[in-house]
């Protein structure tokens, strides 16, 4: 089984609490912004870039840095996704993922070549869109735990 790391960012804006999906070209369900982590890119600088790509957004992820302040930022979690690809071979995606707030006030922006869509969601919102249910679990535990 072939496995890649990816990097995935929860974006959610602090004052109205809403986070900012995508929906994905390739399964049509609204997801987070992220990808695969490239040669030589720490897992932090794979979320930031896949967040800027995907949305447009420059984003701050949160969290520690446990044990030393120069350590990396601890991820909310690391998921295990299997997926079956076209040619019939499984893959396993290993998704390291972060909790993270706009920088600026800069708009969202649809990269038509990553995604179909792209929209901010209230926790409330989750349930009428084709998301996964790891979506809502995430919000929320961010917004229990994180974004008060």
């Amino acid at each position: 089984m072939k496995r890649h790391f990816c990097a995935s960012a929860f974006v959610v804006d602090p004052y109205t609490k809403k986070i900012l999906l995508i929906k994905h070209k390739k399964n049509g369900r609204w997801t987070q912004p992220g990808g695969h982590i490239e040669d030589d890119e720490t897992p932090e600088e794979a979320a930031l870039r896949e967040v800027y790509e995907e949305t447009g957004l420059h984003v701050r992820l949160l969290g520690e840095k446990f044990p030393r302040e120069e350590d990396f930022i601890r991820p909310l979690g690391i998921q295990k996704n299997r997926r079956t690809m076209s040619d019939g071979e499984m893959h396993m995606h290993v998704d390291i993922i972060y909790a993270a707030v706009p920088n600026d006030d800069s708009k969202e922006q649809l990269n038509k070549d990553e995604s179909d869509d792209i929209a901010w969601f209230s926790r409330e919102e989750l349930e009428d869109i084709n998301c996964f249910p790891d979506i809502k679990i995430t919000m929320d535990y961010i917004l229990k735990n994180i974004i008060k």
